[in-house]
């Protein structure tokens, strides 16, 4: 029963075929990939380097140094309309300053896969189950000198799959976790110019019915740098750029896996593995954000234009994002999130 809700699982939230594997099908907790905040999800899924929005907390901590007023947010989803109804995903975050100490945060973030049909291992019904994922972080970002700024994530991980496992398992479809995230945002000297890089979700594999089938945590590496190409009183145009890389390994120890993860295929494997994320995005004063953006998955099969837009009324913002993911199960993506600050 595990086993069938995870490949069911990774195969939704990768938009692959049954048949076509990622690197990341070996992990468990797959939520923890889920991008939160319209305003990402319209310029492709690029952040590490911006640093204005309590976002940080998820893509880099280190932003977060950068901040000097308090922010809450909230996004809500029905994750894969286009395959299934009763999939959702919850974000909530927060951020503020502490004078003198740099910048804390902490979100939660909740994925409900809906209901599930439960079976034995002959095939007989025997029910349905709720599943569901959740996630508790606390993040602090700080300046080490005017130029550099570093950042940190802890998370506490809880995977509720099934409430119990099918045939002779013994246990439930439970698991727990926890990860860090590390994260740097570097300030060029060249006006609006900034380079970032984030290595997320290091931590202890998470272990359902017994250990000797616990799966590694999503782990990757993110690499990007952010160009505001335009910026006057009334109009700013910025380009953002993200490269991801993977870093699961079912074998060895989840340290060993960062640096094995690099070579344990061939060259043109580990290329097709890196994902690309560009975005682009045009204000207006204060109150109009316009955006767009690309995001390409090669191994995962999945590569769309996003688009979008933001509303900010004092301190009020709204953003609002569209995928269109033809042909995948992510298909017609809509993604709203609402920011407060004051």
């Amino acid at each position: 029963m595990r086993r069938w809700i995870l490949v069911g699982a990774l195969n939704v939230l990768l938009g692959a075929s049954p048949s076509h594997a990622t690197n990341e099908s070996q992990a468990a907790a797959l939520f923890l990939l889920i991008e939160p905040g319209a305003w990402v999800g319209a310029m492709g899924g690029s952040f590490v380097t911006l640093s204005q929005d309590v976002l940080c907390t998820y893509y880099n901590p280190a932003g977060l140094a950068g901040q000097r007023d308090r922010q809450l947010t909230f996004m809500h989803t029905n994750w894969l309309p286009a395959l299934v109804s009763d999939m959702y995903y919850e974000y909530f975050g927060y951020s503020q300053y502490l004078k003198g100490w740099g910048n804390v945060g902490a979100a939660i973030t909740l994925f409900d896969m809906g209901k599930q049909q439960y079976t034995t291992e002959y095939g007989t019904e025997q029910g349905t189950f709720h599943s569901y994922d959740a996630a508790i972080s606390f993040s602090y970002g700080t300046y080490m000198s005017k130029r550099l700024a570093l950042g940190v994530n802890l998370k506490f991980i809880y995977s509720h799959l099934a409430p119990k496992g099918a045939g002779h398992e013994r246990g439930k479809g439970e698991g727990t976790s926890v990860a860090m995230d590390f994260g740097i945002l570097y300030y060029s000297p060249v006006p609006g110019l900034r380079f970032g890089m984030v290595l997320r979700n290091v931590g202890p594999k998470i272990s359902y019915i017994d250990v000797a089938q616990a799966d590694p945590l999503p782990t990757h590496f993110t690499i990007g740098a952010s160009w505001k190409v335009l910026d006057t009183e009334y109009n700013d145009l910025t380009l953002v750029l993200d490269l991801y890389k993977p870093l699961v390994r079912r074998e060895g120890s989840r340290f060993g896996a960062l640096f094995s993860a690099w070579t344990d295929e061939g060259l043109k494997e580990e290329v097709e593995q890196v994902d690309l994320h560009v975005g682009l995005e045009y204000t207006y004063g204060s109150f109009l954000a316009l955006r767009a953006g690309y995001s390409y998955d090669r191994d995962g099969k999945l590569e769309t234009p996003t688009f979008g837009f933001g509303l900010r009324y004092n301190w009020i913002q709204m953003d609002y994002a569209y995928l269109p993911a033809r042909n995948t199960a992510l298909e017609d993506n809509q993604r709203f999130s609402v920011t407060l600050r004051w």
